[in-house]
């Protein structure tokens, strides 16, 4: 994955900025970094955890039903081909 380095820079100011500025609260800091963090999350397209474990378990249950819908296939060639040997 290439990063975007023009993108990490304004992050790092961001960052930088926040701890510059001595003034203000804790609570604003915190704000400001998780803003620049969330930036950060949405300029690269990631998930978050809950997501990914949705996903997860969606391809998992999709994986059940192919296997389930293959086994069914063969079961039904195999029928096919005894009626058709029995004509």
């Amino acid at each position: 994955m290439q990063l975007d380095n023009a993108f990490i820079d304004r992050i790092a100011q961001g960052v930088l900025g926040v701890v510059s500025s001595v003034g203000e609260t804790r609570e604003e800091m915190v704000r400001k970094v998780r803003e620049v963090v969330r930036e950060g999350v949405e300029h690269f397209d990631l998930v978050t955890r809950d997501e990914f474990e949705v996903a997860r378990k969606m391809a998992a249950n999709a994986r059940l039903q192919l296997d389930a819908l293959e086994k069914r296939v063969v079961e039904m060639e195999k029928k096919l081909s005894k009626d058709e040997t029995v004509e």
